[in-house]
């Protein structure tokens, strides 16, 4: 699925010359147009590379640029974030599972990562509890068999 590119100003310009060798996986603790709004903002000093739900894929970031997406300087730059539409009550739907195996299986194929240590709950990152109801193991072990 091609991407919906979405407006954001939260992000800074490179990589700073460190290479992508994680994907953060969030949740929105919302819907995608609530990512949406909030990416969209500038004072909310926040954005991810991707946002998943609702059936759809919106990109805020050029892979190319460092999203500000993990609370973590260091692994922003080394980081692609994604975003999923769930809460703490409201688990990802399938379309949105789906969409991001597929997604994330593209990206560790063209990088060369291994889903089983490379893509990473938030929660490892920060003390957080993202990304909540979203089962990192499910799109570790989906990836997984697609590669």
């Amino acid at each position: 699925m091609e991407p919906v590119w979405k407006h954001t100003e939260n992000y800074s310009a490179g990589r700073e010359g460190t290479s992508v060798d994680r994907i953060v996986i969030h949740y929105i603790v919302g819907t995608l147009a609530a990512a949406d709004a909030t990416f969209a903002d500038p004072g909310s000093g926040v954005s991810a590379h991707y946002g998943i739900g609702e059936g759809a894929l919106h990109q805020y970031v050029s892979e190319i640029n460092t999203a500000w997406h993990a609370g973590d300087l260091a692994m922003n730059r080394r980081s692609i974030g994604i975003e999923h539409s769930a809460d703490p009550e409201r688990a990802p739907s399938e379309d949105t599972y789906e969409i991001s195996i597929e997604l994330c299986t593209r990206i560790c194929r063209e990088r060369g990562l291994d889903p089983q240590t490379q893509i990473i709950p938030h929660g490892d990152v920060v003390a957080t509890a993202c990304p909540g109801t979203v089962s990192v193991r499910r799109i570790r072990d989906g990836v997984a068999a697609r590669l």
